[in-house]
C-alpha cells in the first residue's frame, strides 16, 4: 500500500503543475478521489482501497484458517482477449460479464475475487492504429477442489481461451500456504499502479546456406511493467470512475458466504453516515412542524381575542 501513498504525491503534482500535454481528469473523478468520497468505496480511491483491503484480508484469512489442513488455496488469474478494449471505451465496460465467464470457467470451485484493468500503453505491435488497450481479467483466491481438477481446469481455460498477446496463456495458478493468503488479498485489491508494454520475443538462427547468424522474431511476445507516468495515471483513474470495490469484489461458492461479511463491514461506515444524516433530517422537518404547529395555535388563539 506504500505504492498508493507515493502515487497520490506524484498525482498531486502533476495536477498542480501540468504542462503542454496535460491529461485532465474528469469531474467524476476529482470527487472520487478525495478522502471523505472513500465511504462510497469508488474503485479510484487510494483510502477506499486500502481499508476494503484490510478489511478482506482479515475476513479472508479467518476462513481459510477454519478449513480442514488438507485443503489447497490457489491463486488464481484469468485474462481472456474479448475483455480488453481500447482506452476510449475502457470506461464503460461492465466487469459483470467477466464475472460471469470466470464462474463459468471455475465450476464446482469456491472463490473470492476481484476484477481489475491493466494498461497497456503499446499495443500498435498488436493491433494497428490502436495505442492504449485496457485488459479487464480477475485474480482470485480458489478453493474446494484437487490440484490435479485446478490443473484440469487452467488447461481446459487455456484450449478455449486466448488473450491478445501471443505466447501468453489465459489462465495461471499456484497453490498458496496459509501465511501467503493475506499478502495476496492485498495485491489482489491493490490500485493500478503499473502500465504494461509488450515486447517480440527473438531467437538465434543460423542461416544453412549462408552462415550468417541473425536474431529473428518468433510471433510470441513478453510484457514488462513499468510505474505508471503521471498522465497514465490519470487516465486510469478516469477510467476506474463509477466503478466501486463492491462492485468489481464477487465470489461463488463457499466464497458467497464471505464477500457479504466482507461488503458489511466495508459499508458500514456509509451506513451509519447516511443513518445519521436521515435522523437530522427528520428531526429538522418534526421540529419545523412542531414550530408551525406552536404559530398556528398562537395565531387562533389571537383571534379569539379579538
Amino acid at each position: 500500500m506504500t505504492a498508493h501513498v507515493e502515487d497520490h504525491r506524484r498525482l498531486a503534482s502533476y495536477l498542480e503543475l501540468g504542462h503542454k500535454n496535460h491529461v485532465a481528469m474528469s469531474r467524476t473523478a476529482q470527487q472520487d478521489i478525495k478522502s471523505r468520497s472513500a465511504l462510497y468505496l469508488p474503485a479510484n480511491n487510494h483510502t477506499a482501497r486500502i481499508n476494503y483491503a484490510r478489511i478482506a484480508a482479515a475476513h479472508v484469512v479467518r476462513f481459510t484458517e477454519t478449513l480442514p489442513r488438507s485443503t489447497p488455496v490457489f491463486w488464481v488469474t484469468l485474462i481472456a482477449e474479448q475483455y480488453t478494449v481500447p482506452l476510449d471505451q475502457a470506461g464503460n465496460f461492465d466487469p459483470y460479464r467477466l464475472q460471469q465467464w470466470a464462474r463459468a470457467m471455475l465450476p464446482g470451485c469456491s472463490f473470492v475475487g476481484m476484477v481489475e484493468a491493466a494498461l497497456y500503453t503499446n499495443v500498435g505491435l498488436l493491433r494497428h492504429g490502436l495505442q492504449r488497450a485496457v485488459s479487464w481479467h480477475v485474480h482470485l483466491l480458489v478453493w474446494g477442489i484437487t490440484a490435479a481438477k485446478m490443473t484440469e481446469l487452467r488447461d481446459g481455460i487455456n484450449r478455449s481461451a486466448r488473450t491478445m498477446i501471443p505466447g501468453v496463456k489465459a489462465a495461471h495458478f499456484r497453490q498458496l500456504e496459509q501465511e501467503q493468503i493475506e499478502g495476496q488479498i492485498f495485491y489482489m485489491l491493490k490500485a493500478p499502479v503499473n502500465e504494461y508494454r509488450v515486447y517480440p520475443m527473438k531467437e538465434t538462427v543460423v542461416d544453412d546456406a549462408t552462415g550468417e547468424v541473425m536474431e529473428v522474431t518468433t510471433g510470441r511476445f513478453r510484457t514488462k511493467k513499468y510505474q505508471l507516468g503521471p498522465g497514465d495515471l490519470v487516465r486510469t483513474i478516469n477510467l476506474l470512475s463509477g466503478q466501486t470495490l463492491d462492485g468489481l469484489a464477487f465470489a461463488t461458492g463457499e466464497g458467497m458466504a464471505v464477500l457479504p461479511r466482507i461488503n458489511a463491514e466495508a459499508r458500514a461506515p456509509r451506513v451509519a453516515k447516511e443513518r445519521l444524516e436521515a435522523a437530522r433530517e427528520a428531526a429538522l422537518l418534526s421540529g419545523r412542524a412542531s414550530g408551525r404547529r406552536r404559530r398556528s395555535g398562537a395565531l387562533s388563539r389571537a383571534r379569539r381575542w379579538q
